[in-house]
């Protein structure tokens, strides 16, 4: 059964639900990324979007912690989705190095609108509360696109377009470069769009790195 077969399958009732939860999700990450977790109240949650206070403990009769949980969850599924379709559709026939400069825009791209930027925030301020296992999950999502990066470049050493060096570690490296600076643009300085002077860092970047693989 398809998403849309599924979807014309609900209720009312399930899609009311559906919203429910998805605006009290959307509350919940604006409130923690600009108070933090311990400084919202489920009150607050609830008030921002009109809701009675104690209903959001029919949709996560957990609390806030499950809250958290699910949008932790939900960012690392679309991000990872994301990345890897951009991957896949990547252009073969493109230069190594525009190949490169369409990845890390798509990524910056990615990581910058307004939900995923809140929810990293969120992910990097809460970091003790996060359970094992997502922790693992996080991890685990971080080298699956790693590994995707690498089997890129694999392709332009098999094409000779690169040194035959490892191809883990410079996907690392153009991933380190990514988040070092994504870092310190973002979430230090606030820039929320890619500036003239963040493309020309890149590039100088890139163009440094296809100059020691090549």
């Amino acid at each position: 059964m398809n998403g849309s077969t599924r979807k014309k399958n609900l209720t009312s009732r399930d899609l009311q639900a559906i919203e429910r939860k998805k605006q009290l999700l959307d509350s919940a990450r604006n409130l923690f990324a600009e108070k933090g977790f311990h400084n919202t109240s489920t009150k607050e949650i609830n008030r921002a979007i009109g809701m009675a206070d104690g209903l959001m403990y029919y949709y996560f009769p957990e609390g806030k912690q499950q809250i958290l949980d699910a949008v932790i969850q939900e960012t690392t599924e679309s991000k990872a989705e994301f990345i890897s379709q951009v991957l896949q559709n990547v252009n073969r026939d493109d230069s190594v190095r525009d190949m490169l400069v369409g990845i890390l825009r798509s990524m910056w791209t990615l990581i910058t609108t307004d939900s995923n930027r809140k929810a990293l925030l969120i992910m990097f301020h809460e970091q003790p509360l996060l359970k094992k296992e997502q922790t693992s999950w996080i991890i685990d999502t971080f080298h699956s696109v790693i590994e995707q990066i690498a089997e890129l470049l694999e392709e332009r050493v098999q094409r000779g377009e690169l040194r035959p060096l490892n191809c883990r570690l410079m996907a690392r490296q153009l991933c380190a470069l990514f988040q070092s600076y994504l870092f310190e643009r973002v979430f230090i300085l606030g820039e929320h769009e890619l500036s003239e002077d963040s493309k020309r860092y890149f590039l100088a970047n890139i163009d440094f790195l296809l100059e020691c693989w090549k």
